[in-house]
This record gives structure tokens, sequence and C-alpha cells, in this order.
């Protein structure tokens, strides 16, 4: 879909300096610069297109638990932790600023799904059972971002999003080896420390851990040299889909988020989550949501909002 003419070769290339300056803008005056990072970049930059595409269809939300289908049923308890989502959202309070005109949005959802257990009552055949352990499934955390004016806008931002992510792991690669040539340099610095204080008996171990040492400083230290930073860069955009990706669960809600047996569906509703698995340490599950009846908050009522939150 990119590189097919002279738009798609200039996006490309703005991707390319782009990742580069994210990981080590020193890479611009390596001589492999930008031809060594077509392939990388251009396969990342498919990957998250096609990624945000599997994104779910928009599901409408608004303020009006009439007009709700059984996903958001399940997602929200209450018109009030919309209005929350909402007012929280600084993506959506930013696009309402510089769209004064409208009050409505295309955006990306996330939010956790959580699992509680609870005791409450169950119908078996005539005879109502009490406390019956149940599972609960909640969501928490309900974060809007990538805000645009069509639901087409809002997967090109989120697709951006998506390999900005990627890039963001090849450079959590060499700042883990960074921290670690740190840690090592500190460790050699205790290493020289108990020798010189060491006793004859001591010493010759001591004096093999700090060669070892030595060797591992040596080791890292060439890792760091910007032409294997390329490595990186292949390791992680090359293989994209085992660092972000999307997963399915199928899940069998009551009414009251109760999760029920899967060969019992007519106690439920059969929903499918989509669990972004890969963008942080904890898994979103995430959806395309149109957002409707949007109102744009001041900085002022948005104050007092959080205000009111914290005082209950």
């Amino acid at each position: 879909m990119f590189a097919d003419n002279s738009k798609e070769e200039s996006d490309l290339l703005s991707a390319i300096e782009e990742a580069v300056f994210r990981v080590e803008p020193l890479l611009k005056q390596t001589h492999r610069y930008p031809n060594a990072f077509r392939k990388p970049v251009l396969t990342a930059l498919e990957y998250a297109h096609s990624l945000a595409l599997s994104v779910p269809s928009s599901i409408a939300i608004d303020l009006n638990p009439l007009d709700w289908d059984a996903y958001v049923h399940a997602i929200f308890s209450s018109s009030e932790m919309i209005q929350e989502a909402f007012q929280a959202s600084r993506a959506i309070q930013d696009y309402l600023r510089e769209h004064p005109s409208t009050d409505q949005a295309y955006a990306l959802m996330g939010m956790r799904r959580q699992e509680k257990t609870q005791m409450g009552m169950e119908l078996s055949g005539e005879v109502i059972q009490r406390d019956v352990p149940q599972q609960v499934v909640y969501f928490t955390s309900h974060t809007i971002v990538d805000p645009a004016p069509t639901e087409a806008e809002a997967r090109g931002r989120v697709a951006w999003g998506f390999f900005n992510n990627l890039v963001n792991k090849v450079a959590k690669r060499i700042a883990l080896r960074k921290e670690e040539l740190q840690s090592q340099l500190q460790e050699m610095d205790v290493l020289k420390a108990h020798l010189h204080t060491a006793s004859d008996e001591n010493r010759p171990a001591l004096k093999k851990d700090l060669s070892r040492m030595l060797t591992h400083i040596q080791a890292t230290t060439r890792s760091l040299d910007l032409h294997h930073y390329l490595d990186d860069f292949e390791a992680v955009l090359l293989n994209p889909e085992q660092h972000l990706r999307l997963d399915q669960s199928t899940l069998v809600l009551d009414n009251m988020g109760i999760r029920r047996d899967s060969g019992k569906s007519e106690q439920g509703e059969v929903i499918v989550f989509n669990d972004l698995v890969g963008f942080d340490r904890r898994n979103w599950t995430v959806t395309m949501v149109h957002c409707r009846n949007l109102k744009r908050e001041s900085f002022a009522e948005r104050l007092e909002t959080a205000y009111r939150r914290l005082s209950i």
C-alpha cells in the first residue's frame, strides 16, 4: 500500500525520518540511512494499517441508554460513566475545541476488562438458589483517543499510533542495553573496590570476576554502536505481529454483566471483545466508537467536575 507513487514514497521517507528521530537522530548521519530502513519501516507501516482496520466497526455511544446495544451495556454500567469518559478524554476535549461546530466524532476507545467473583442468586428450575458464586465482568479506565470527523480518518490516526508504538519498542530495546551497561559499570566499580581491599586468598577469584565483567562491558558497548541499531529496527519492525496484535475473546454476558456458560447463550448476549496485546504492560479491550452528543467543557467546568469526583 506504500511506495507505489511519489506521495507514498514521500510518506514512507517521512515515516523513516520520524522513526529514526524517535530512536536515535544520529542514525541520519550513517551511510545506510535511509535505504536500510525502508523494509522494516514499510513492513511495520503496512501491518499497523492492517491492524487498525481489524479493530471492530464503530459502536455508537451517547448519554441515552435507550440507544445502547448489548456491547455498550456490557462496557458501561451507566450514562454517567459515558459522560465521565467524554469529559476525561483530553483528546475529545481538544477535538471539540478545534471543531466547535460539531458534537460528534469517531475515535478509538480502550478499556481494561476486569472480572470479580460475587455471591448472588440463581434460578434452577423453579427453585431460587442463594449465595451462588458468580463471575462478573466489568470495565474500567475508559480511554478515548485519536478522534476524527470520519471513521476512516480515525482509523488512519490509530494506524499511526500503532506504528509509533512499534517504534517505541525499538527504542526500548536500546534503552535497556544502555541501562545494562550502566549496571555493569557500577558492578565493575564494586569489584574494583573489593579487589583493592581483598586478601591474597580472595584476589584470584575477584580478578576472574572482574575480567568476566570487562568482557560483558565490551560486548554491551559494541552492541550500542550505531551500526547495530538497524538490528533492533529489524527485530521489531520486520516481526510486528510478535509485539502488537489483536486477540478475540467471546463471552456470554447477561444484562447484569454476569458470565454465563457458553453453551447457554439464551441466558445472555454473545459478545466478542477484541484485546490489544502488547501496547503496554496490560491488555486493552478496544473498539472504534462513534461519540455522539458531545459537549465541550471549559477548563473551569472540568476542574469543578474533578473536584466533585474527589469529594464523593
